[in-house]
This record gives C-alpha cells, sequence and structure tokens, in this order.
C-alpha cells in the first residue's frame, strides 16, 4: 500500500486514503467485533483450494537508495502529511500485465485498489524540495499508446499517500490481462501529474483490494465505485474461485547471514514469488497449519473517517502476538530465558504486500526492540530503529486461532538496510511502532507464509511457508 518502491521514509499505512491518524489505543481503535472476529485452524482437510493455473512470478527488487535525507536542513516540506514518515521500503514486488497490446510492469499492492499506469510525457513535481534539484519520480516508460476503450467522462483520478507521494490523472477503458486472463473493457487509470519516489523499475500499480476503496477520496466516498480487476474477473467467471493468493519470498542475492556477506539458502531452494488467481501459488508450504479469519469492515478503525460496515481493506484482527529473547542470547542460558511474552491485545491490522515492515502497537514493539541482544536503537533522521548487524534476533511470532506464524530472524532483522557509524554496521529491524492505527503486516510478516484473500467468503487463510 502506498508507494510500494519509495525508497523515501513512508508513513505507516493509509494507501489510497488521505485520512487523518488519530492517536488511539489499540483497545480504543478496535470496536468490538461479532462472534466470528477469532482466527480458527483449519484443519489441513478442509482446506481444498488448488494450485492455480493462472500464476505470475514476481520479481522481488531492492529499490537503489535514491531517498533523500529528510533530517538535511536543505529539504523543506510543502504542506502537511498526514502521519509521520516512519516507513521505509526496501523491497517491493514487480508483475508484468498486458494493457491492450503493450506489457507494463507494475507493483502489487492489496492496500489499495486501483490499477493506474503512468503515460509519458507527465509532470513530475517534488513535495520535498531542495535547491537547484530537478525533481525525479523514477517512474518506467508507462503506457505509450493510449486506451482504445476511450475515456472516462467527467471523472478525474486522484490518490494521495501518506508519504507525501500523490498521482493524479484520469480514468478510461483497456483490456487488461494478468496471469494469462483478460478483464475486457477494464476500468484503470492513467497518470499524467505525479510526486512519486521510484526507481525507474515499474510504471504502475496493481490495486488488489475491495471496489469501495476506488469510490473513496480523502476518507470521504464521493465517486461511484467500480470494480478492480480481480473483481472483473470473478463476476465474469474467469477465475475458479473467488480467491487470489500471494507468496513473497526473499530476494536471496541480496539478503545476508549477519556479520557476513554470504547469501542466507536456510538449508533450501531458493523459491520465486508468486501472485496465484483463482488458487494456490506452487511453493512449499506446511499444509498442518491452516488458519482462517474474517476480513473486517472499514468502520472497525475509529482513526478512519469511514463509517461504513463495508469491505475495503484486507482487515483482520490477530489473536495474540508471541515474542521474546531466545536461549541464544549473550546473558542467558536455556534455564534462564522466560516464557516469550503473550500479547492478547486485540487490534486492527491490515494484511499489506505494499509495506515492507509490520507496523505495530508502540508498547508492544518497544518490548520487541528490547528482546534484540544487544537492543535495538533508534538512529536519528531515518524514524527507525536498528539492531548491530550480528546482534540475537528474538522469536516473534502472529498467533490465528491456535495456530502461530513465526517471523525468520532474517525478516526481523534485515540486512539489506544498513546504517555504519563509529560504534559498527547496524541493520534495520523489520517491525516499526506506531501510535497511530491502522496497524500493518507488511512484507516481513508475508515472507514466511502463502497468503490467501478469499474475497466470495470474505476471509484470509494463512499456512506457514517451508523454509526456504
Amino acid at each position: 500500500m502506498g508507494n510500494p518502491f519509495r525508497a523515501a521514509a513512508a508513513a505507516s499505512a493509509a494507501a489510497a486514503l488521505v485520512l487523518v491518524a488519530t492517536a488511539l489505543s489499540p483497545v480504543a481503535a478496535l470496536r468490538q467485533a461479532s462472534g466470528n472476529s477469532v482466527g480458527v485452524h483449519i484443519d489441513q482437510a478442509d482446506v481444498r483450494d488448488a494450485v492455480s493455473s493462472h500464476i505470475m512470478p514476481m520479481r522481488a527488487h531492492i529499490p537503489s537508495a535514491r531517498a533523500p535525507d529528510y533530517s538535511s536542513p536543505h529539504l523543506r516540506r510543502r504542506g502537511d502529511v498526514s502521519a509521520n514518515l516512519t516507513n521505509v521500503h526496501d523491497i517491493y514486488y514487480i508483475v508484468d500485465i498486458k494493457v491492450g497490446r503493450e506489457t507494463i510492469p507494475v507493483s502489487v499492492d492489496t492496500g489499495s485498489s486501483d490499477t493506474w499506469l503512468v503515460q509519458q510525457p507527465y509532470q513530475c513535481v517534488s513535495y520535498y524540495w531542495e535547491p537547484g534539484k530537478k525533481p525525479d519520480c523514477g517512474l518506467g516508460a508507462g503506457l505509450k499508446g493510449n486506451l482504445s476503450g476511450g475515456l472516462v467522462p467527467d471523472v478525474v483520478f486522484g490518490r494521495a499517500y501518506g508519504d507525501g507521494t500523490f498521482v493524479q490523472g484520469y480514468f478510461g477503458y483497456e483490456d487488461v490481462t494478468v496471469g494469462g486472463l483478460t478483464a475486457h473493457h477494464q476500468r484503470l487509470a492513467i497518470v499524467n501529474y505525479t510526486y512519486w519516489y521510484g526507481d525507474n523499475r515499474v510504471s504502475g500499480l496493481l490495486g488488489l483490494a475491495y471496489p469501495l476503496l476506488t469510490s473513496l477520496d480523502g476518507g470521504e466516498q464521493t465517486k461511484e465505485p467500480y470494480d478492480p480487476i480481480f473483481f472483473t474477473m470473478w463476476k465474469n467467471k474467469l477465475v475458479a474461485e473467488p480467491i487470489f493468493s500471494i507468496a513473497l519470498s526473499r530476494d536471496e542475492d541480496q539478503t545476508t547471514v549477519a556479520g557476513s556477506k554470504a547469501p542466507i539458502t536456510n538449508g533450501g531452494q531458493k523459491e520465486t514469488s508468486y501472485l496465484a488467481l483463482g488458487g494456490l501459488p506452487p511453493v512449499s508450504y506446511d499444509n498442518s497449519t491452516w488458519a482462517r479469519t474474517p476480513i473486517q469492515s472499514m468502520d472497525l478503525i475509529d482513526g478512519w473517517a469511514v463509517a461504513t460496515k463495508e469491505l475495503g481493506m484486507y482487515i483482520i484482527v490477530a489473536d495474540a502476538y508471541v515474542f521474546g529473547k531466545t536461549a541464544h542470547s549473550s546473558n542467558a542460558t536455556n534455564a534462564m530465558v522466560p516464557e516469550p511474552t503473550r500479547n492478547t491485545t486485540r487490534f486492527p491490522v491490515l494484511i499489506d504486500a505494499g509495506s515492507t515492515l509490520s507496523i505495530l502497537p508502540t508498547e508492544m514493539v518497544t518490548q520487541l526492540y528490547k528482546s534484540f541482544d544487544p537492543p535495538a536503537r533508534y538512529m536519528p533522521g531515518t524514524g527507525l530503529y536498528f539492531a548491530p548487524c550480528n546482534a540475537t534476533v528474538p522469536t516473534f511470532g502472529v498467533q490465528i486461532g491456535t495456530q502461530t506464524f513465526y517471523i525468520q530472524p532474517e525478516d526481523l532483522l534485515r540486512q539489506s538496510t544498513r546504517k555504519e557509524d563509529d560504534e559498527g554496521v547496524w541493520c534495520r529491524i523489520g517491525v516499526t511502532d506506531s501510535d497511530y492505527s491502522p496497524w500493518v503486516l507488511g512484507v516481513t510478516f508475508l515472507s514466511n507464509v502463502v497468503a490467501v484473500f478469499d474475497v466470495g467468503l470474505n476471509e484470509m487463510r494463512f499456512a506457514t511457508r517451508t523454509k526456504y
């Protein structure tokens, strides 16, 4: 969600919506949901999802370090940002879609609904300005031709994201092919005016969330919603089941063992990332670990000015979060290591493939930071916490029903984003904190599971990935 391939600092979580963030405790943020809001474990015999025949390999890409230094006195803001700049993206996932006769690389985003493409020539502007520096939005070549289905009259397209980036343009119609399936006369947006921060790898975004988000502008429903691409495919019976699923794999070439330059293999084969339409991706997972939880309505989050009980984003409520020191900590023995903390506070989180980091309540994450050995510390100018790259990483898991999905150490201590100072080399923590709802389970969580987005049953299903 948000700008999923920005290398700049980004805000916590409100893709496709410009929303006023409200400081809330997790309890205040969660209105008491109905009894079916609790996740449940699924017996493997009950899981009938088959491997899809419509799959797309996704390319994991780590952007070049183009981000401006937000602590620089030479940088000045124009206007306000609705949330603090905390979420630096160090990886995003690319698929190729066919628009008319052109193949366009786009970033995959489960936190927004619109699919948009840039079209040359477009006007690039800068939210932050630096004297004498020309804005560079870093978008790819984009759509070269025109939309064959014509334009949508009297409707403008505009989306602003929490990090200050935005896109503006117009709507039109074109045949769009994703994973071998074609949505005919599909509505999509063409961008001709933007502030963005890419690195010339992608030319747009593939939005996979519910139709409701297409009608929202600044948190208010000002337009008639339309069906995003996947919903068009479902309603036209192009997919066998009303589900899509993702498996996000780490980029082995960019992931290193703490304190070394050797790639992590985890004793297994490197796996490709996949987006699968109508079924499951062809990756290895533990079939005994399936769990399901219902997708929650937009009004669950008090910090958003959205009163509707309709579904918009993939919002769930986990049953618990488990974290604590491991037995390998420098001052610990197996007998001395306390039982992991089990936080059962229930609060809404977005399942967001467009956010690198997971973003959780400050009180919980502060305890997690202290569980690193040595403890993580705040790095001024980044808005984020780092730990020594050879630190011992604590246990951290998300419980849904009776199943706990653990985040691997290489996702909790991200070797791909480093800072050096007089005290050594520091790596970024894969979970960041926020006092603002909504919170997010991003790539650092999704790299460890197969995630099924079921828009027919309106539920999420997860299974633990086999180590890769």
